[in-house]
């Protein structure tokens, strides 16, 4: 074991350590880290940068330690070390979890998440991501947006935008907001998520599933209108991230913008994207 340790500011010492891909020596973000103790066991998960931490008191406590991520191969060993490499596991269907008649995936996998790019938003459109129920009934931490710039515009993504979370209608599209009022953002880093904390509400992902959604603010509340980037000009709001369109994959994307939608005949409807907006829950 290495002496990687940091003081927390609880004046506790911490070990901590990173995780990577053995094939493209790159982090694995959500990996999972169990120690294994005389009374029991312990859960660390990984951040987007494949670091892990853990207190310094069960160091000397562990019996052996596991290592996994979807996608890659198990490690076992009786130590924690803190640099960790994972092996691709070839026989693992793209990091999914499959039900045997329908192939629904329910996770894309390491390397399906490594080829993201930006997509575009406008005024007072939405875009939104279903969640289904997880198999605890744990509250909702967290909600994850991979914001980002467009098209060689630097600083969109510090421009606000606001989150909600919505109910499901009968036809699996996004229904009502489920806060009261929607929550306003700011980007204040250049980390790969912004993180919106809504512990506070107490919410648990119903049987139905929900929906995280991203909003863009009125025109009137952003200072520019619109702003020349590489593919021409182009309003100048907060950009979504996207992951390729996988047809399997249960966490469907959905659009809506402010404008008639002819084969509906309706106004302001919500459409299924070809693409995975880079949305996602903590627990």
């Amino acid at each position: 074991m290495s002496s990687q340790e940091v003081q927390n500011k609880n004046g506790k010492r911490s070990f901590f350590g990173h995780i990577y891909s053995e094939n493209y020596k790159i982090p694995i973000e959500k990996a999972t880290v169990k120690i294994y103790l005389a009374n029991g066991y312990k859960t660390f998960i990984a951040d987007e940068n494949g670091k892990f931490e853990m207190s310094n008191e069960y160091i000397n406590e562990i019996d052996h330690v596991e290592v996994s991520s979807i996608g890659f191969k198990k490690k076992v060993s009786k130590i924690v070390s803190d640099t960790i490499y994972l092996d691709e596991d070839t026989n693992q269907l793209s990091e999914v979890i499959v039900d045997s008649k329908s192939k629904i995936k329910y996770q894309l996998s390491f390397f399906e998440k490594l080829n993201s790019f930006e997509t575009n938003l406008s005024w007072n459109s939405k875009a939104a991501v279903y969640i289904p129920k997880n198999y605890e009934d744990k509250c909702v931490k967290n909600l994850l947006f991979g914001v980002s710039d467009f098209g060689r515009v630097k600083n969109l993504k510090y421009l606000p935008f606001k989150v909600n979370l919505y109910t499901v209608d009968s036809l699996g599209f996004p229904y009502k907001p489920i806060l009261e009022k929607d929550i306003l953002v700011t980007k204040t880093d250049a980390k790969k998520w912004t993180t919106v904390d809504v512990s506070k509400f107490g919410i648990t992902v119903p049987d139905e599933g929900l929906f995280v959604v991203f909003i863009i603010l009125d025109q009137k509340d952003y200072k520019n209108d619109f702003i020349y980037s590489k593919y021409g000009p182009i309003a100048a709001v907060p950009a979504l991230r996207a992951y390729r369109y996988d047809k399997n994959f249960i966490r469907k994307s959905y659009l809506y913008r402010p404008y008639y939608y002819e084969p509906l005949n309706k106004n302001n409807v919500w459409t299924l994207e070809n693409l995975h907006y880079m949305v996602d829950i903590d627990y």
